[in-house]
C-alpha cells in the first residue's frame, strides 16, 4: 500500500533531524498549515514541506499511475478472463498517447496473451504502443490479481529558477501559517529518487545561490542515503 502524503512528509522530517543539529529538540506535532508544528523549548516553530522536483513529467506519470487499474477493469469485463499478476514498464512516448488508448490497449494485449507460454514480452513489434515491457503471470501475488506499471525516468539538474519558483509559492502562504506560529520554516525536500520529474541539487551551488523569500529560515534536505543525506541552510538575498 503506498504511503499517504503526511506519512511521507513525516518521513522525510524526521531523515532531516536526523542528518542536521539544526533542528531543536522538540515533540512534533502534524497539522495543515503549516505541516507540523515543532514545539521546543524556545517556543513554537511552524514547519512547512515541500517537494522539489519539475511539475510536468510528476503531473504526467501520476495520470499514468492510474492506466493499470482502468486496464484490469476492462480486462475483467471480458469472457474467459484468468486472474493475472501484470507488471508493466511505459516508454517515453506514453505521455504522448491518449490515456484510455493506453488503458484500452493494455487490457487487450493481457487478454490476447493470458495463456501464452511466454511470460515477458520486451520486443517493440510484440508490444502496444507506448510499452517498453510488460510481464503476465498466474503465478498471483494476490487472489485478485496485482496490476502495476512504472516509468522510465532520468534525474535533471535543478536550476536556480526551479528552487525559486518552489519557494516562491509558499511565500503566498506564509501568512496563513503564521496564524499557528510566530516563527516558520520551510523544508525544501530534494529527493532525486522521487521518480518522474525528480531534479539533483549540488552544494557547490547553493553555497553561491540567494533566494527571495519570507520565512526565518528555508532550509533543503538533499536527501542521499547511500553518500549521506545533509541539510543545507538557503541564503536570503
Amino acid at each position: 500500500m503506498a504511503r499517504s502524503k503526511k506519512q511521507a512528509e513525516i518521513s522525510y522530517l524526521e531523515e532531516a533531524r536526523r542528518a542536521s543539529s539544526i533542528f531543536p529538540h522538540g515533540e512534533l506535532v502534524p497539522q495543515e498549515k503549516p505541516d507540523f508544528l515543532l514545539r521546543a523549548e524556545s517556543g513554537t516553530i511552524g514547519i512547512e514541506i515541500t517537494e522539489l522536483c519539475r511539475e510536468k513529467p510528476r503531473a504526467e506519470a501520476a495520470s499514468l499511475s492510474k492506466v493499470p487499474d482502468k486496464a484490469k477493469t476492462i480486462y475483467n469485463r471480458k469472457v474467459h478472463a484468468q486472474t493475472m499478476d501484470v507488471s508493466a514498464v511505459f516508454s517515453v512516448q506514453a505521455e504522448s498517447i491518449k490515456f484510455n488508448d493506453l488503458t484500452t490497449s493494455l487490457a487487450e494485449f493481457v487478454y490476447r496473451n493470458r495463456s501464452s507460454h511466454r511470460s515477458v514480452f520486451t520486443h517493440p513489434r510484440d508490444l502496444p504502443n507506448g510499452y517498453y515491457h510488460i510481464y503476465i503471470g498466474n503465478k498471483l501475488r494476490n487472489p485478485m490479481g496485482r496490476w502495476h506499471a512504472t516509468r522510465a525516468f532520468g534525474v535533471a539538474q535543478a536550476a536556480k529558477e526551479l528552487l525559486q519558483s518552489c519557494i516562491a509559492k509558499k511565500n503566498l502562504r506564509l501568512l496563513e501559517y503564521r496564524l499557528s506560529a510566530p516563527e516558520v520554516w520551510l523544508l525544501v525536500i530534494n529527493d532525486p529518487f522521487l521518480g518522474p520529474g525528480a531534479v539533483y541539487t549540488r552544494p557547490e551551488d547553493l553555497a553561491k545561490w540567494k533566494f527571495d523569500f519570507k520565512f526565518e529560515k528555508v532550509l533543503l534536505f538533499l536527501r542521499e542515503p547511500i553518500r549521506g543525506s545533509q541539510v543545507i541552510e538557503l541564503q536570503r538575498a
